[in-house]
């Protein structure tokens, strides 16, 4: 069976009368900048404490967003539309983004069918690798500081996750550079 036909298949499962979806207010106030690794999504509610409704939650290689890029627009959104008034960036332990190579993307673009013209020239900063997820955390809250459409009183944090138990380690926090 086609992965889009299980999908279907579940949701008829589960799908009943319309539920009041809540607000697109974020209840916690929270924007969360994470990993597209899919082993963080079952962390939210267990490790975190956050459920449907409380925040909002960008999800992006290596938890990084680059100065000026369309992920500020997004961020931007989640605190003005969504309000959320703090940001936590959350990258994890044994993250693709820190372990795989240039050279290994470019392999794989090929084997999946991208032509060499239009794979990057620079394939590991196009897809923002880093070999120190702390350092590239650090490097996603002065951008998110500097961004000259964010308020300068928003407190943003950062946290390394351990993948395997869902345990936080403070990187950075926030409130120092907001309340200091």
């Amino acid at each position: 069976m086609a992965l889009l036909d299980e999908i279907l298949e579940d949701n008829r499962k589960v799908a009943g009368p319309g539920k009041d979806p809540g607000s697109y207010i974020a209840h916690r106030h929270l924007c969360i900048v994470t990993c597209v690794d899919p082993r963080l999504t079952h962390f939210f509610g267990s490790a975190l404490g956050v459920e449907r409704g409380h925040a909002v939650a960008l999800r992006v290689p290596g938890a990084r967003i680059a100065p000026g890029s369309e992920l500020m627009r997004a961020l931007a959104a989640s605190v003005y539309v969504n309000d959320c008034q703090e940001i936590l960036v959350i990258p994890h332990t044994d993250c693709g983004v820190a372990s795989v190579g240039g050279t290994e993307l470019r392999r794989v673009m090929r084997a999946r069918g991208v032509a060499d013209a239009d794979i990057p020239q620079d394939p590991g900063a196009f897809f923002g690798l880093v070999p120190d997820v702390r350092e590239g955390a650090r490097e996603t809250v002065r951008a998110i500081r500097a961004s000259p459409f964010l308020p300068r009183h928003i407190p943003v944090h950062a946290a390394l996750m351990d993948i395997r138990t869902g345990a936080l380690e403070v990187i950075e926090r926030g409130y120092e550079h907001v309340f200091g």
